[in-house]
């Protein structure tokens, strides 16, 4: 029998391509903390903190063996137990490739390389691959409490590096007609994040339109002050003042000579980067 655990999007178990039945929110809650750090023992502390945080029952631990129980049953495989008790708390089994955030991080990992290596196509391939692994917002259906919070963000971000690197391909490939309209859409949905309107500001000059990417940057500025209250960042500048001079290193035909866009140590909003080559 095969296993396959999705957490990105609603909270899914599947056996053999079957949905699995999970039961109660708190059975939930405990299968999202244990898949946080699979194979690794999860202490009974944070686990209850997880199911309760600052309000645990005097029952807590009798409670929260139950839910592991019943949890232990439904996971129930035919070759190996799954939800093994282990000082000082439990620890899920799950073997390669039935994980998606683990195999969307590899996926990511080899995109980036990719990326790296000047090899955009292979690299849209990889990151394609790990994006379709998304159905909506991580464990959407469970509860962002504190121990649980800090994790689904972590998962958040790393979407959006791979839909920075993603795009990051494609301008390289020169397909800055056809990204237009998606970038759009992902400023939209992520305001704050520099990169993606980098690269807004980027396709749209490439195209010929440098007045829709001026305005793109005045939209970044409005779009930073007004939900982080700062400024765009040097990078972001630097690029404007690039097409304001008209730059001849920004066009189609230099993008592998002139500026482009670097991966580098990437902050929680996406700061960007470009070089000089």
């Amino acid at each position: 029998m095969s296993l396959r655990f999705s957490v990105l999007g609603p909270l899914q178990v599947t056996r053999d391509g079957q949905p699995v039945r999970l039961g109660t929110l708190k059975q939930r809650i405990l299968l999202t903390v244990l898949l946080m750090e699979p194979n690794r023992t999860v202490s009974l502390d944070r686990l209850a903190a997880a199911l309760w945080e600052d309000s645990p029952p005097k029952s807590a631990i009798y409670n929260l063996r139950s839910y592991a129980n019943q949890l232990r049953r439904v996971l129930a495989d035919a070759d190996s137990p799954r939800l093994i008790a282990r000082r000082p708390g439990y620890a899920l089994e799950v073997n390669s490739g039935e994980l998606d955030s683990v195999e969307f991080a590899g996926r990511l990992r080899q995109g980036q390389a990719d990326l790296s290596k000047g090899a955009p196509h292979e690299a849209i391939r990889h990151l394609a691959e790990g994006l379709a692994l998304w159905r909506g917002r991580p464990a959407e259906d469970v509860p962002r409490t504190l121990p649980i919070a800090p994790w689904l963000d972590a998962l958040e971000e790393q979407r959006c590096l791979a839909l920075e690197s993603y795009t990051a391909a494609r301008l390289a490939l020169g397909e800055h007609e056809t990204l237009v309209a998606d970038l759009r859409a992902l400023v939209s949905r992520h305001p704050t994040r520099e990169r993606m309107w980098g690269y807004l500001m980027l396709a749209l000059y490439r195209c010929g339109d440098t007045a829709a990417a001026l305005a793109a940057y005045t939209a970044a500025r409005q779009a930073l002050a007004e939900h982080l209250g700062v400024d765009p960042g040097p990078e972001l500048v630097a690029l404007h003042q690039a097409m304001l001079s008209r730059d001849p290193s920004l066009t189609p035909d230099a993008v592998h000579t002139g500026i482009h866009y670097a991966r580098k140590r990437t902050c929680a909003h996406g700061r960007i980067g470009y070089r000089r080559r």
